[in-house]
């Protein structure tokens, strides 16, 4: 520890006497370990802390499966839920929960918040018990019971974290709640992956199924199912008893439906679902970062050789008073940690920085967010990453010079041995390395540049320019009858409709890119090929001049129009796709459908009109048959209102505001957006790859670069004589500049060979992450080679000048 302490101070004392070398070699450092560190951050939250549960590796889901209509597990409808948790005998509980919006008032305005409808076991089996109050009784999952959990965020935020919050009342969608309990500021539910609910609950409200919930038998597939395994069974025991209760499902089924389907059931693992989508995208992006600190510490790697140059005779002189080779290699090792560990403290800073980054740039698919920061464990891994790095670069600078010839070094103008062909290769070495590292990054943000923007140049199918879109959902125990809700939402379109800016309003009970609402049915006079699956399309129910708004074309026939109410014929718009796949020529004017299977006793729809393809996921997503169905046949109470404005659609957020509290001012509007910010939404997974990657792969060019500059410069000074020379015999100014660049351009094009054959191999784990480019894309391997060789050029350059520049007589008389 004596040796320890000594050498870091005889290192920080050499520091201070080259601030140029230590804040160079710093801040380096502390890029690479900042960036290590921020990333790590986010893979220690998302993937390896466990859930936010007790004993979460025996927390799964329980999905159906109906493989004939859709290829993956589905969540259950409400009878099913109920047979589940009565039949299993796998499990110490099932508990079914389901989404939902409710409008909450009582503020300066009507909030919409997140719900969750769960039964009342679904605490007891996460093994999380409110902080406040109590959980749910099992006698309060009945209808008619309306008490009420909330999440620690909404006592916050709307109820200033009131201790006397348990036994108020809260008003949501026009009913009086009892708050019962709170729960901690840690938990979370449900996280992305847990259901189709993206967003976590605002609070939470007993599951209490409804008679017509528990009628819905075969249909009506949107609840989830949690459950906990019993010690001693497996997940392939679970499975069988899951399947062997869907079997037994299935002969409840109404004949009709039963003929139609086959039903499955699956146990997936809670942890599983949460991380599993973005376990891949996280470790890749680790993988990149830690590419990015080799490049940092090659390039430190390489500022110490020089540095150990330069100390040659220091190093000499020490050896000839009778210091051990061992002891000076510790010293220097210590030296290289001092600097590793500086870099480190200054790439703490840089990482609060950038998490903070990454969180706000974050999409919401990524789970656990809120989890994202330093902490101990974080800390240890910055000091290990340090300390690794301290020892690893710093060792091969401090063996090749604690095995300098001290004689030679100690004789008035001898020559360092370090200046020799064997170190100069080294450099170089380090150099093609650190190419290739930046090449391979380098095309893997290219390919997700390219992929990007094939996304943003796909064909949405409508105009999202100048449209402005909000949420509502009319409350049940005020808008019970159909009528009311038509007089509403009519009386809403004849307001919007004449905000000064606005041309046209509608709604429709979806967005595009937002789809959330499927029908299973059945042409009529179709006769599906063997072994086909069940007919499946988006559908939508919508008002006014959605479609014109929306800037969804037309394709033949016509729009709804007021005639088409519940008084008159049933009638449906199609997309282009599905009127092409089911009659010849796409002409399904006049043709009829009906929902169901061909044994259903739903009425038949006559198609009127056909319209455009639109996108109803993610850009990247194959575009699905879509179905319309006019509002004032069949109403719904949520709906999103959509207005295509003249200008800025966003100014118009205030106006429909004002427009809906005219009507009811206790109603909340929602998710006030534009069009643009919804596409936004919809792109920022891939954006968030690209930013980071891109990021990543800037910074190590921008490192490359310097390599690079270091190296060609450290030449040209060591050959400043022969330099002179060549200049006093009459050398080129203009040769010379090209001798020069030309060391420079050699060692990119072996980086670049090499990156070539590496970035053909990792690049392939890219490709579920590509759209529209193929991982070996020659476009991009070209770009990038052509990006390296300008920066290769322009860093080479700048030394070449300067040697250009030599004076040969000074240059001769300082030898």
């Amino acid at each position: 520890m004596d040796h320890l302490v000594n050498d870091l101070r005889h290192g920080f004392r050499l520091l201070l006497t080259k601030p140029g070398f230590a804040a160079v070699a710093i801040l380096t450092l502390a890029l690479g370990i900042g960036a290590n560190t921020a990333i790590f951050s986010v893979v220690h939250a998302v993937i390896l802390r466990p859930l936010p549960y007790s004993a979460p590796d025996r927390l799964v889901l329980v999905k159906e499966w109906i493989p004939k209509a859709i290829p993956d597990p589905i969540p259950v409808c409400a009878p099913d839920v109920i047979q589940f948790q009565r039949e299993n005998k796998s499990f110490e509980g099932l508990a079914g929960f389901i989404g939902n919006s409710l409008d909450l008032v009582g503020g300066t305005e009507p909030l919409r918040v997140h719900i969750n409808r769960v039964n009342a076991n679904l605490f007891s089996i996460l093994g999380v018990q409110p902080v406040l109050g109590r959980a749910f009784l099992s006698e309060e999952d009945q209808p008619g019971r309306r008490v009420a959990i909330l999440s620690y965020g909404l006592w916050q935020k709307r109820f200033g974290g009131a201790p006397d919050i348990v036994g108020r009342s809260l008003v949501l969608d026009r009913e009086s709640y009892s708050v019962v309990g709170v729960m901690p500021r840690s938990f979370v539910f449900p996280l992305p992956g847990m259901s189709e609910q993206v967003d976590a609950a605002d609070l939470f409200i007993p599951m209490a199924f409804t008679k017509q919930e528990m009628a819905a038998v075969g249909d009506n597939f949107n609840y989830s199912i949690v459950g906990r395994l019993k010690a001693s069974v497996s997940l392939a025991q679970a499975n069988a008893d899951v399947k062997s209760i869907a079997q037994r499902i299935q002969e409840t089924y109404p004949a009709e439906v039963r003929s139609q389907l086959t039903l499955d059931a699956v146990t997936l693992p809670l942890a599983e679902q949460v991380v599993g989508k973005i376990r891949t995208l996280l470790l890749l992006l680790l993988g990149a970062v830690g590419f990015v600190l080799l490049i940092s510490c090659i390039n430190v790697a390489n500022l110490l050789l020089t540095r150990a140059t330069d100390r040659q005779k220091e190093i000499a002189v020490r050896l000839a008073l009778g210091a051990g080779r061992a002891r000076l290699m510790y010293q220097m090792i210590s030296e290289s940690l001092l600097l590793t560990l500086s870099g480190a403290a200054l790439g703490l800073a840089f990482a609060v920085w950038i998490t903070r980054t990454l969180v706000a740039l974050m999409p919401a698919s990524i789970p656990r967010v809120h989890e994202v920061g330093l902490n101990w464990t974080v800390l240890a891994f910055t000091l290990s990453i340090a300390i690794l790095t301290g020892i690893v670069f710093g060792i091969a600078p401090a063996l090749i010079a604690s095995r300098t010839d001290f004689s030679n070094n100690l004789k008035e103008g001898g020559r360092s041995q370090m200046q020799g062909p064997q170190h100069h290769r080294i450099r170089g070495t380090l150099v093609v390395t650190e190419v290739a590292l930046a090449m391979i990054l380098l095309v893997g943000a290219g390919l997700l540049l390219r992929s990007f923007h094939r996304v943003l140049e796909t064909d949405p199918g409508f105009q999202p320019e100048h449209v402005l879109t909000a949420s509502l959902n009319l409350p049940e125990r005020q808008y019970k009858e159909p009528a009311q809700i038509r007089s509403f939402y009519r009386e809403l379109i004849q307001r919007t409709k004449q905000i000064p800016g606005a041309t046209m309003s509608g709604a429709s009970t979806d967005l595009p890119l937002e789809a959330g609402w499927n029908h299973i049915f059945t042409p009529e006079g179709y006769e599906p090929p063997p072994g086909a699956n069940m007919n499946f399309s988006n559908h939508s129910v919508i008002l006014g001049s959605y479609l014109q708004a929306m800037g969804i074309p037309l394709i033949r026939g016509r729009y709804f129009t007021d005639q088409d109410d519940d008084k008159s014929t049933p009638v449906l718009i199609v997309s282009e796709s599905l009127a092409r796949h089911y009659w010849p020529n796409g002409d399904a004017i006049g043709k009829r459908l009906k929902w169901g299977p061909a044994s259903s006793m739903d009425h038949w729809l006559t198609v009127v009109g056909i319209v455009g393809d639109v996108k109803q996921g993610p850009l990247d997503v194959e575009t699905a048959a879509h179905t319309y169905q006019p509002f004032l046949q069949n109403p719904d109470s949520s709906v999103n209102v959509v207005v295509r404005a003249m200008g800025d659609a966003g100014s118009l957020a205030s106006a429909v505001r004002m427009a809906v509290w005219g009507i009811d001012p206790q109603l909340a509007v929602a998710k006030v957006r534009t069009m643009d910010q919804v596409i936004s939404e919809s792109t920022s997974p891939r954006r968030f790859n690209l930013c980071l990657l891109g990021g990543f792969a800037a910074l190590a060019l921008v490192l490359s670069a310097i390599g690079i500059y270091g190296v060609i410069s450290y030449s040209v000074a060591q050959r400043s004589h022969e330099i002179g020379i060549r200049m006093a015999l009459g050398a080129d100014h203009q040769k010379l500049m090209r001798w020069v660049v030309r060391q420079g351009l050699v060692l990119l094009a072996i980086g670049v060979a090499i990156g070539v054959g590496g970035a053909l191999a990792l690049t392939r784990s890219l490709a579920s992450f590509l759209y529209g480019v193929q991982p070996t894309d020659p476009i991009t391997f070209v770009g990038v080679t052509l990006i390296l060789a300008a920066v290769a050029v322009l860093a080479s350059y700048i030394p070449a000048r300067r040697a250009a520049r030599v004076d040969p007589m000074q240059s001769l008389r300082s030898e």
